[in-house]
């Protein structure tokens, strides 16, 4: 009989020490052997967003400034599934993909106009903000062998609505990174630089009664994928429209759009001379992807020797310029 391993999915955050990742100084020099970027892979059929990617080289993790754009729903595409929503839906994060492939980052969702968390909200509350999520793959037990003996499980997480300090808005300035805080396990950190000066965010905000009104900095707990810390890893960043129940599909047509969100700055992180250092995230060390069409979105160069891009999201303009 053979004997069986069950992975952990996840582990409590507090008990991993993180400041490894913490503070990372930058480095600029060349890196010995590195991989370069291979060709951008075909596009992902089911929403519209823009890409980069990394090579698959020994890169532990990913950290960007970003500031978060606004969205605009399309009236004409509402309730279509009669769950009460829209049907487009924007997304920005970060990914890992070793021996397993995982997704963090922010999603617009479901909020609390007030401070009232006493009811339960539906997916027909209104999507205020943007919330944290976390998706990643494990195998519910395998034998000692790596061969599977129980389902893949494809688990997806997101922040619970009631933590109003994890309450995100357009115009905040986020700094978030996901990294692997013990080996097959990563970890999605949020934190404030600077809060949205967005008036209508602002008041918003102050109805949720916060300390000195500010939101919080986000730790998810960590979570299995599989490879991460010890093997050869690419990274992504993606800012999306993402449609509900067309994965595999051909994205659909939408007037619903995102506007400007700036990545500041964007590094990856790697262990050099024995220190965790970050390199700057730029052109020469990514493939570019903008799908599926060109036109949908409008990237332009925002420091650029570090990463950084404004991306705007506008589907509608196709069917305008065809």
């Amino acid at each position: 009989m053979s004997l069986s391993v069950q992975v952990v999915p996840i582990l409590d955050s507090r008990a991993v020490d993180v400041r490894r990742f913490t503070d990372v100084k930058v480095y600029s020099g060349e890196i010995k052997d590195e991989i370069l970027p291979p060709a951008p892979p075909p596009c992902f059929l089911g929403s519209w967003y823009r890409k980069v990617l990394s090579s698959q080289d020994y890169w532990l993790g990913i950290e960007g400034l970003i500031e978060l754009g606004e969205f605009t729903p399309d009236s004409n595409r509402f309730n279509l599934d009669g769950k009460g929503r829209y049907m487009d839906n924007p997304s920005i994060y970060m990914g890992g993909n070793s021996a397993r492939e995982s997704d963090a980052g922010l999603s617009l969702n479901v909020m609390y106009p007030t401070a009232d968390t006493s009811y339960e909200l539906t997916l027909a509350s209104p999507k205020l903000g943007y919330r944290p999520f976390w998706r990643y793959i494990y195998y519910e037990a395998s034998d000692i062998d790596g061969n599977v003996l129980r389902r893949e499980v494809n688990s997806w997480n997101i922040s619970h609505p009631k933590n109003l300090l994890y309450y995100y808005f357009p115009g905040d300035i986020l700094r978030m990174s996901v990294y692997p805080p013990l080996p097959d396990y990563l970890q999605l950190r949020i934190e404030v630089v600077r809060p949205t000066a967005i008036p209508k965010y602002q008041k918003l905000r102050q109805g949720y009664q916060l300390p000195n009104n500010q939101p919080a900095a986000f730790y998810s707990p960590c979570f299995y994928s599989k490879g991460h810390g010890s093997n050869k890893a690419e990274f992504k960043r993606v800012n999306a429209i993402d449609q509900y129940g067309n994965e595999g599909y051909y994205a659909q047509p939408t007037k619903a759009k995102v506007s400007p969100a700036v990545w500041h700055e964007v590094y990856l992180y790697r262990e050099i001379a024995g220190e965790i250092r970050k390199v700057p995230f730029a052109a020469n060390r990514y493939s570019s992807m903008i799908c599926p069409n060109q036109t949908a979105i409008t990237v332009t160069p925002y420091n650029p020797e570090c990463g950084g891009e404004i991306i705007k999201i506008h589907p509608e303009k196709i069917r305008k310029e065809n």
